[in-house]
């Protein structure tokens, strides 16, 4: 049994003051309307859509910079994948003004008719149903080129993906053509009469069939990584980290099939039509940006084993440097190294090297001898070309030097 079609020029010529006081539709037997504070399932719609959209967000941008700046690989699955995702957010802009400004998520007894036929309303039911298409589409396209680039040495995978791609591409591709055209104004049509007209209507009957296939191609995307990663040579914990990466695809098919659940849900009842594609709108964003998380979650994984090598690297760098530091500060210092010890008549440069060394049995004679005779001694030393060594040379010690303390000091002083 068919639902009478309002009459878009009737509704028209109504004053917006009569339209503020008349609810848009009849409650059930026993139902008061509640127009002050009615119950709405606007909370749990933008409360659960919008930590998928951080998500996803977060994902994509991981993808973007890693493809641009680490691996400088621009692909085809990147390309669809950004214009799913591009998709995605007018949907979810659209959601999220019909369900502040618009009656979407409240029931239709509680909302006067001048919220149903706001624009917001209007718009949210419009673009939301020719953007779904095409976001879930390009979303889907880009995990089959994924799938062929990362396995395209298995023969039974590439067939599988040459069947399922330009099945799924086909369908998509016909169902976004032919939203546009139904739910489009005519020619003639206001956007008012437009939604309310019969080819409007009757894109509607299209959904359940859409819902169907589109759950059929998640969970088939779902499945084919999984064959080719449990015959990978590797070990088994590292095959589970990777079925692990490609899992993330599974909240996608979960989503797919309750959304169908509500779309089923909302095609039986028309009674309440407003608060039953609440959450038709819910499971279509999650289904979007869960797609999104798992199409980049291979390049998600990419970046971070980038990052902790990059790390490894910098702490190896930093333990180092921090090794050589504590090794420097541990040598005796400038000025003990420089100093003249009284046992020990050494000329020793700054950097510790030892620019004549005498025995005991030499210091003692030496301090027997009159200061010419050590004077010439030191002259007669062999010349050194080090430039900072050179320096102690063009310096005599006398014997005098050596026993007074003062002195010593001076000539140690001079060395430097």
């Amino acid at each position: 049994m068919s639902t009478p079609r309002p009459d878009a020029q009737l509704i028209a010529s109504l004053p917006p003051d009569l339209l503020r006081t008349i609810p848009a539709g009849q409650p059930p037997p026993g139902i008061q309307p509640n127009f002050a504070d009615p119950p709405t399932r606007v909370p749990v719609i933008l409360g659960v859509s919008i930590p998928f959209l951080v998500l996803a967000l977060l994902c994509f941008s991981i993808r973007i910079y890693t493809k641009l700046a680490i691996a400088r690989n621009w692909k085809w699955d990147d390309l669809t994948c950004s214009l799913g995702f591009m998709c995605s957010i007018v949907y979810f802009g659209s959601v999220v003004n019909g369900c502040i400004n618009g009656a979407a998520g409240r029931h239709i007894w509680d909302v006067h008719l001048d919220l149903v036929l706001d624009k917001s309303s209007l718009y949210q039911s419009y673009i939301t149903t020719i953007m779904v298409t095409p976001a879930l589409g390009f979303i889907k396209i880009s995990l089959f080129i994924q799938f062929y680039q990362l396995f395209r040495t298995l023969r039974w995978l590439r067939i599988c993906v040459w069947v399922g791609a330009p099945i799924s591409a086909a369908f998509y591709v016909a169902v976004t053509i032919t939203a546009f055209v139904l739910n489009s104004p005519w020619p003639g049509e206001s956007f008012l009469e437009a939604i309310l007209s019969w080819h409007y209507l009757k894109f509607a009957e299209f959904s359940i069939p859409t819902g169907v296939i589109g759950m059929v191609v998640d969970w088939y995307l779902l499945i084919l990584p999984i064959p080719a990663v449990l015959g990978l040579h590797m070990s088994t914990a590292k095959k589970l980290g990777v079925l692990i990466v490609f899992m993330t695809g599974s909240l996608a098919a979960v989503a797919s099939t309750v959304s169908l659940y509500y779309r089923v849900y909302l095609d039986t009842d028309l009674s309440d039509p407003t608060w039953g594609v609440g959450y038709v709108l819910l499971w279509a964003q999650i289904e979007m940006f869960a797609g999104v998380a798992a199409s980049s979650m291979p390049t998600v994984n990419q970046f971070c084993t980038h990052q902790n090598f990059s790390l490894t690297s910098r702490i190896s760098s930093f333990r180092s440097n921090l090794k050589h530091l504590l090794s420097s500060s541990t040598r005796p210092s400038r000025s003990a190294r420089e100093k003249l010890p009284d046992h020990n008549p050494s000329f020793t440069d700054w950097r510790g090297v030892k620019t004549q060394t005498m025995n005991d049995r030499e210091v003692g004679s030496m301090r027997d001898s009159n200061s010419d005779s050590y004077e010439r001694k030191v002259a007669e030393a062999p010349r050194m070309t080090d430039p900072q060594i050179r320096l102690t040379q063009a310096y005599s010690v006398t014997h005098e030097q050596l026993d007074d303390s003062t002195s010593r000091q001076v000539v140690a002083d001079r060395h430097l």
